[in-house]
């Protein structure tokens, strides 16, 4: 049985992985899901630091959660990491506690492609919005945005990063353009190594980028838009996929994540059943969940949701 989470500070050793949304492409509206009703954002986070995958409409509630819950008390550096541009990976932003609460002292980082990084600064620059750089005087301490590209490898205190490129793309046929759009490896000094897939279509030509993002991970969250490989397209994958990825790696944990908004909760679990059979550790990403690290079993385990 899952275990309540803890009322202190995450101690030194200790790391979380928390899902705070997974819906794809629009979150979904009336909030009808017991599954996800925000786009994308999931963090790791340790004593002092937190590492964002994507801004979606997830981080309103990420941003909310580090400034109440207890065990986020001492966090003092975000690294936020966006995969690419399309808004509903960025959208969140300006939703974040950090940007409304006076003198709260956090660094905030936003790591995307030049791509990414131009799409975030346009669509916040006014008069669509406030430019992010408007809300972080008097908040947050420092704001600064980090270019990266879809292929590299950088450290970042006591982690160490690791991108490569994912196959995403708007439209199709002659309408059909390509984002640069960067999967994430992050791995924890001394602690979980977790792989972020999404949007990414798989294919044939892209299994060998998976295995590099993948291979002797703990946890990876794999873009599941779809339910079946038939059905790929957009740059979206499928549960299918996923599943057979977990099952070619039953040492990681692999989340199903980035659920179509059009599926019910009802249409997302029946799949999950038929296609996890044979995979313990094939998951649903479900908003609310909160992984812990297992140092001596060298594995994450449900702690709460």
């Amino acid at each position: 049985m899952p275990k309540k989470l803890t009322a202190r500070p995450l101690r030194d050793d200790e790391v979380h992985f928390d899902v705070w949304g997974c819906r794809g492409s629009r979150n979904l509206l009336p909030r009808r899901s017991s599954i996800g009703n925000h786009t994308s954002c999931y963090s790791v986070t340790t004593a002092t630091d937190a590492f964002v995958f994507d801004a979606g409409r997830g981080l309103a509630a990420f941003g909310h959660a580090l400034m109440t819950e207890p065990r986020f008390s001492t966090v003092r550096r975000v690294h936020v990491l966006i995969t690419h541009a399309h808004m509903d990976h960025w959208e969140g932003l300006k939703d974040a506690d950090w940007f409304w609460r006076r003198g709260n002292g956090l660094e905030v980082r936003l790591y995307g492609t030049a791509e990414a990084i131009g799409g975030i600064r346009a669509g916040y620059a006014h008069p669509l919005y406030v430019p992010l750089d408007l809300l972080a005087m008097g908040t947050v301490a420092r704001l600064e945005y980090v270019t990266i590209s879809a292929e590299e490898k950088r450290t970042i205190g006591s982690f160490s990063l690791r991108t490569s490129p994912l196959n995403h793309y708007s439209g199709s046929g002659d309408n059909r353009r390509f984002l640069d759009t960067a999967g994430f490896r992050l791995a924890v000094r001394k602690g979980p190594t977790v792989a972020y897939l999404s949007d990414h279509e798989p294919h044939a030509g892209t299994a060998e980028t998976e295995r590099k993002l993948i291979t002797g991970a703990h946890l990876a969250v794999y873009d599941s838009h779809f339910p079946d490989i038939k059905q790929q397209m957009h740059g979206h994958g499928s549960q299918e996929h996923a599943s057979n990825v977990a099952r070619a790696h039953p040492g990681v944990l692999v989340l199903a994540g980035h659920h179509a908004p059009s599926l019910s909760d009802q249409d997302i679990r029946a799949t999950w059943r038929r296609h996890g059979k044979g995979a313990p550790n094939f998951q649903l990403a479900i908003e609310g969940r909160t992984y812990a690290f297992d140092r001596a079993r060298g594995a994450f385990s449900l702690l709460a949701g």
